[in-house]
């Protein structure tokens, strides 16, 4: 039990942040589009997404940290985990080296490579220098952060990025409303994250008094074990980062930045649903790294579906709110402008208007439905050092998705992107990595697919049916308005959830749990469930 509330405090923890968050997203994003303009903006979220895939690097180190950090944890390895840290310390060094070197190539060649604006040319390479540079110092400070995450203390890890979150929500604003523009963002960027590392090494020395680190806590056999797992889980990132950031740099070479705007609008709504997922399941690694290294496999087997079926009753409802709200919650967030002007049918005609944010967004969210909740299925997988398989599907995932959006975008737009993004997701992303994690971890595929995604998707009906009876009958638009709709679409659902989808033995753990959580009473490990 006192394994099951450690990890629904960093679960709930992480909803925290996630939503306040989410919240801050909501605030600012109208600003930042209403006070850059749709040039900027679009520049903006184009040099971010550009070097996103520098940031791939930390994706590969930090799964491996989180990993070994666990393990040696588990152990009680006090020298194995300061060399565990201090190999990792030297390999974000390097590619923290590395990374400035490549800030300055890309700034120096981007109005070579992409299409903007002339009055744009010395922020955009101000931008990519500054942006570069704060992830080069967020390489080898990034330790501190993920060795947090492989001591499972993800709440004080939340802790600090919420306070971070806000800090930055507040700076970004203050230097909009000052004219300094785009350069001033990117400092801005750069200092918040500066603060996070710092505060993520104090809770670091403080939870783990008298770490060592030096030179000589580095070896060639811990260098080896963390840069073969960090090369696949850096790989795996990468295929990641191209099937879901890439859009805006083909939008940006292909129909401009301006249309960039649009676009992130929809997929940013989408990828606050996959955050709700990643929010739960991620925590999930270390824990199954756990039980891996105690040998307890069927917890494991048990753990996977009981977090897919968690992560279909999280996301889908959001989901099936964005399909069937979608366009009132666009119009109501950043007005009309963005809203649905076409049919579907007269947008993938060549030659066609442009697909509006509202029809991205229905687009991006049907394929989710069946990626996202494999979200589990990885993190245990990355957990146990099981993460090549799931690597190669993200490969071949990011391909076809490259391939696809490439092809589409020259005859359908901006729909074509989607779409290149939307077909790969659903067959690759959903459909084959079920069955990889099945056969990966020897969990009958009968079993999984019912218990772990059916038959939680069935009770989701108990959301989409009355959300589209309230639309067709209210079409809700404002703030308030949207609120009410959804909120009783969602009691609905949570009423048909708790009796038809959470297990009697689920609800009396829950009522054990939550008294854990608050500390009322202590519990042993030896239970029977993870």
């Amino acid at each position: 039990m006192i394994r099951s509330v450690r990890v629904l405090k960093n679960v709930l923890t992480n909803y925290l942040r996630f939503f306040l968050a989410g919240v801050i997203g909501f605030l600012v994003t109208p600003i930042m589009v209403h006070l850059l303009g749709d040039g900027d903006y679009g520049l903006w979220v184009t040099v971010f997404s550009l070097t996103g895939y520098f940031g791939l690097f930390d994706q590969g180190i930090r799964p491996s940290l989180v990993r070994y950090v666990s393990r040696d944890h588990t152990l009680g390895d006090r020298a194995g985990l300061e060399r565990t840290m201090a190999s990792a310390l030297l390999l974000y060094g390097a590619v923290g080296l590395v990374t400035l070197i490549a800030s300055a190539v890309l700034a120096s060649n981007f109005t070579h490579w992409f299409k903007i604006e002339p009055h744009q040319v010395n922020e955009a390479r101000a931008v990519v220098i500054l942006a570069g540079a704060s992830l080069a110092l967020g390489f080898p400070l990034g330790v501190f952060g993920a060795t947090l995450s492989g001591l499972q203390r993800y709440d004080i890890a939340n802790g600090i990025g919420i306070l971070v979150g806000i800090l930055r929500a507040l700076a970004f604003v203050a230097v909009l409303r000052l004219g300094w523009g785009l350069i001033g963002l990117a400092w801005a960027s750069l200092a918040m994250n500066g603060l996070g590392h710092l505060l993520s090494w104090m809770a670091v020395r403080r939870l783990l008094p008298g770490l060592k680190l030096s030179v000589r806590s580095i070896d060639a056999a811990h260098l080896t074990l963390i840069g073969s797992y960090s090369g696949f889980a850096f790989v795996g990132a990468l295929a990641t980062s191209i099937a879901f950031q890439t859009d805006a740099l083909v939008i940006t070479a292909f129909l401009g930045a301006a249309l960039v705007t649009p676009f992130a609008l929809a997929s940013g709504l989408v990828d606050n649903a996959r955050s709700l997922v990643y929010s739960a399941t991620w925590v999930l690694s270390p824990t199954a790294s756990e039980l891996d290294t105690l040998g307890e496999r069927g917890k494991l087997h048990a753990l996977l579906i009981v977090g897919s079926k968690y992560s279909v009753l999280m996301c889908w409802p959001v989901l099936l709110a964005l399909i069937v709200f979608g366009e009132n919650l666009i119009v109501t967030w950043v007005g009309p402008r963005y809203a649905t002007t076409a049919s579907f049918a007269s947008v993938l005609s060549p030659h066609g208007p442009q697909a509006s944010a509202a029809q991205i967004l229905v687009l991006l969210s049907l394929p989710t439905l069946l990626s996202l909740p494999q979200s589990t299925a990885s993190s245990l997988l990355y957990g146990i050092s099981r993460h090549r398989g799931v690597v190669g599907l993200a490969l071949i995932n990011a391909a076809l998705n490259l391939a696809l959006s490439l092809w589409w975008v020259k005859t359908w737009g901006l729909a074509g992107v989607a779409l290149g993004t939307a077909v790969p997701l659903a067959l690759v992303g959903g459909i084959a990595t079920q069955i990889y994690v099945c056969r990966a971890l020897g969990l009958p595929a009968a079993r999984y697919t019912w218990e772990g995604l059916l038959q939680p998707g069935l009770v989701c009906l108990a959301f989409l049916v009355p959300a589209i009876v309230v639309e067709r009958v209210w079409h809700p638009l404002g703030w308030l308005p949207l609120a009410a709709a959804i909120g009783g679409c969602w009691v609905v659902f949570a009423v048909a959830a708790w009796r038809f989808s959470i297990t009697g033995i689920e609800r009396q753990r829950w009522g054990r749990m939550l008294p854990g959580l608050l500390g009322a009473r202590e519990a042993t490990i030896g239970e029977s469930h993870p």
